[in-house]
């Protein structure tokens, strides 16, 4: 599988503004609907934001070169009393970590070993697609940032279909209502209900 060229800023630019937005969403999330269902089955809204701190946690821990776990972050893993806090601490380790990284380190990914810049590509689009999904969980459709939604979108065209949709990745496709934005498209066709 090749390596997609990466539109716009670095991935490090990338990751820390998936980190952002992921906080964001986070500091949106009102107190009584932690507990509530998300829009992905069987989670409800504080599992996907424990998911979505181990994926940042596993961002820093490549760039620190850190151990790394080799499967997708699984919510009872990550569960935090402050998870927006907990997602800041780890914000400020990326900040200081990146700047003294070697994007070519090899680091294991789903792929196997690969250099640093390729191994962040999963997990900094799973942040970026999981703030998509927190405020969907509040009934909320938002716009990804278009460097973001390049950025995702080019990681998911780079894979094959059977990887895509193979259990535990995206469901098939759903239907897109007339005049969807780019996000909400792109959402769609990775298994979200948009309408």
């Amino acid at each position: 599988m090749s390596e997609p060229e990466l539109p716009g800023p670095g991935i490090g630019s990338l990751a820390t503004d998936a980190l952002r937005l992921i906080i964001a969403a986070v500091d949106e999330i009102p107190s009584e609907s932690w507990d509530q269902p998300s829009n992905l089955e069987g989670w409800s809204i504080r599992d996907l934001v424990a998911h979505t701190t181990g994926s940042a946690a596993k961002i820093v821990a490549l760039v620190e070169g850190g151990e790394i776990w080799q499967k997708p972050s699984v919510p009872d893993d990550w569960k935090y009393e402050d998870p927006a806090g907990r997602l800041r601490e780890l914000a400020a380790r990326l900040q200081d970590a990146l700047p003294g990284a070697d994007l070519d380190a090899m680091r294991p990914s789903p792929q196997g070993e690969v250099p640093l810049r390729r191994a962040l590509t999963f997990p900094a689009s799973d942040l970026a697609m999981h703030s998509w999904d927190v405020y969907r969980s509040q009934g909320r459709l938002v716009e990804l940032p278009e460097h973001l939604l390049a950025f995702c979108r080019e990681l998911v065209e780079s894979l094959p279909e059977d990887m895509l949709r193979r259990p535990g990745g995206f469901g098939p496709a759903q239907p897109v209502p007339e005049g969807a934005t780019p996000t909400a498209r792109f959402m769609a066709y990775l298994g979200r209900s948009v309408a």
